[in-house]
């Protein structure tokens, strides 16, 4: 399916604002296969706006349009939708509620309850009606109309827009899709590995390869689901150790899942990712289950006095080493009693480093049961690719751990290991 992205607003036009939401919105759609074949930035103008609509309609299968939605004179999208599809304007009662009842409109009521005003046939996305946005259905064709703030416009387009695209996609083609995610793994990787497969099954299924930094998305796309479990197999015969998840979903809520199934909890300490790994723990709902804290020791000081790192250690192997690596691990669990804990010390750059522990090294901690193991890692990139490698290698590692046991700690860019019993 062929979709395009139209986004609306003066400020996108010249440049005052950037467009972040395209950049969003290219990469969750391609990431579920999509494909985008326009994206049209125009001014508040009705008349744009409308001829956009009526030309793109035709011609897309989907469109996805973004601002213009909002309480001020200059959002006239739901005006130039009417106008293209000849639709009248109706007060939808359930958004003018929410108008009513939200203090943000508390002193502007009056200009606030035009967002109310929808084309007819407009059904709402947001199911607490907190958010503008609507689905219409125009010559058999899906089309979305989202709010352009950014955190409204991503979240509407994530939870709404992309199953009701897949639900169609799944009818209009008669296919089985399966989303699956890899960590630790290159596209060629596993490219390489698939051209090696029988010709037949091959040939009955549709294959996409979409990096979600850290994480690798494959979508399988095919007629028959006996012929996508037999790819599915065939692909874990390689890389069983390196899928996250068959249902696409990402480390964070798979690491969940199992702690909450093995009733067990985790804590970690962070340096060099500056509370990044707690953050993306923390991103799943009901995390309070299984998360018991997370400690950012920063400073060698805050090492010392927060973890019960000692200082001779600090002084003899430095900060970015295995032995502080492990006594940060080894003092979260002594400090919270979980059943395990990660931490993180290492230098993300671009400044910093040495010698002997370059910009990119990272050492993550792991202490389970009687034991602490530390991890020494070369990352490369910019100082947020490093922060969220070392953060979502944490988590791998222990993932692998609860599903594999510590025999299967191997990693591309993993370049030691240390380990301490007590």
């Amino acid at each position: 399916m062929t979709g395009a992205l139209i986004f609306i607003g003066d400020e996108l036009v010249c440049g005052a604002i950037e467009n972040t939401n395209s950049v969003v919105a290219g990469k969750i759609l391609t990431s579920y296969g999509f494909e985008i074949g326009e994206i049209v930035i125009l001014p508040d103008n009705v008349e744009s706006i409308t001829k956009c609509l009526e030309n793109l309609t035709d011609k897309y299968d989907f469109l996805i349009v973004s601002g213009g939605l909002g309480p001020t004179d200059d959002d006239l999208t739901n005006l130039a939708v009417a106008k293209a599809f000849n639709l009248r304007l109706k007060e939808n009662k359930n958004f003018l509620s929410a108008i009513f009842s939200a203090r943000e409109y508390k002193d502007s009521q009056d200009i606030a309850k035009k967002m109310a005003l929808l084309p007819e046939g407009a059904v709402p996305l947001s199911k607490d009606f907190s958010s503008a946005g609507y689905l219409l259905n125009i010559k058999n064709k899906l089309l979305f109309f989202l709010p352009g703030v950014p955190f409204q416009f991503e979240f509407l387009l994530k939870n709404e827009v992309v199953p009701k695209l897949l639900q169609l996609k799944s009818k209009v083609k008669k296919q089985v899709i399966k989303t699956l995610r890899f960590f630790d793994l290159n596209e060629t990787d596993i490219n390489q590995v698939i051209n090696n497969f029988p010709e037949d099954l091959l040939s009955s299924v549709k294959i996409g390869y979409y990096p979600v930094f850290p994480e690798l998305k494959l979508i399988l796309q095919g007629e028959e689901e006996k012929k996508i479990s037999i790819f599915i197999e065939r692909l874990k015969e390689d890389f069983s150790l390196h899928l996250v998840s068959e249902t696409d979903k990402g480390l964070p809520e798979v690491i969940g899942e199992l702690l909450k199934k093995r009733k067990e909890k985790l804590a970690v300490a962070e340096s060099c990712t500056g509370g990044l790994l707690s953050s993306f723990i923390t991103s799943v709902s009901g995390s309070s289950i299984y998360f018991d804290r997370g400690f950012i020791t920063y400073s060698p000081e805050s090492k010392v006095e927060l973890l019960g790192v000692n200082p001779e250690t600090i002084k003899k192997f430095d900060v970015v080493s295995f032995e502080v690596a492990i006594e940060m691990a080894e003092g979260v669990r002594k400090k919270t009693g979980v059943d395990y804990a990660l931490s993180i010390t290492g230098f993300a750059g671009p400044t910093g480093g040495t010698p002997e522990n370059p910009v990119g090294t990272v050492y993550i901690g792991f202490s389970f049961q009687n034991k602490v193991k530390a991890f020494r890692f070369n990352f490369s990139g910019s100082r947020k690719h490093i922060q969220v490698l070392a953060s979502y290698t944490s988590l791998d590692i222990l993932r692998r751990y609860l599903l594999y046991g510590e025999g299967f700690f191997s990693y591309r860019f993993a370049t030691g290991i240390k380990e301490k019993t007590f």
